[in-house]
């Protein structure tokens, strides 16, 4: 007897299992939720960033360079600030189109979420079949995986870049302030 009401209870609960498709599928939404999670760090860390002071970096340095070429005759230069300028290059090229990054990784970030968190419901709500739900699972983890590769790359760079620019810039700025000054004075009145 206690065998049967044990089978007997069993039964129901695989029953009632059957019929939830959020117990049925605990794995599936617990991958959902470890990518929001993800999803959650990257938009701390973007939220963290400088997006218009990168911008003025790009635009300093880029004002910077030009005035060089404009003022600068050159003949010898010291290795020292050809070292600085070529990390000034660097920012140039890899800050350019900031701003343009700046709102691809925010609509990224808001339509991975919005596709993870319509998954999410969709199989809670029985909607999807277990191949559809593998086949949507598999291409948010892939956008998932190339958002947060591309994201930590383009954030380690711009940290990478303020160093650069905080600790060479002094220096391209002093040669340009020299520079000019020197030009201003050669001017005819």
């Amino acid at each position: 007897m206690k065998t049967l009401i044990t089978s007997s209870a069993f039964l129901v609960l695989i029953a009632l299992t059957s019929c939830n498709p959020a117990a049925q599928y605990e794995k599936e939404i617990a991958k959902i939720d470890s990518c929001l999670t993800i999803i959650d760090s990257i938009e701390i860390k973007y939220n963290g960033i400088e997006f218009d002071s990168l911008d003025y970096m790009v635009k300093h340095v880029l004002d910077n360079e030009d005035k060089i070429k404009q003022y600068y005759t050159p003949d010898t230069i010291s290795m020292e600030i050809g070292m600085r300028m070529n990390e000034c290059k660097g920012i140039r090229k890899t800050l350019k189109g900031v701003k343009s990054k700046e709102s691809k990784y925010l609509l990224e970030m808001e339509e991975l979420r919005s596709q993870l968190l319509n998954l999410k419901e969709d199989i809670s709500n029985g909607v999807l079949k277990k191949e559809q739900i593998d086949e949507y699972l598999a291409q948010e983890l892939h956008d998932l995986n190339i958002l947060n590769v591309s994201f930590t790359d383009f954030y380690e760079m711009q940290k990478l870049q303020k160093g650069y620019f905080y600790f060479s810039t002094p220096a391209i700025d002093s040669l340009v302030e020299e520079i000019t000054k020197d030009k201003s004075l050669e001017q005819p009145l």
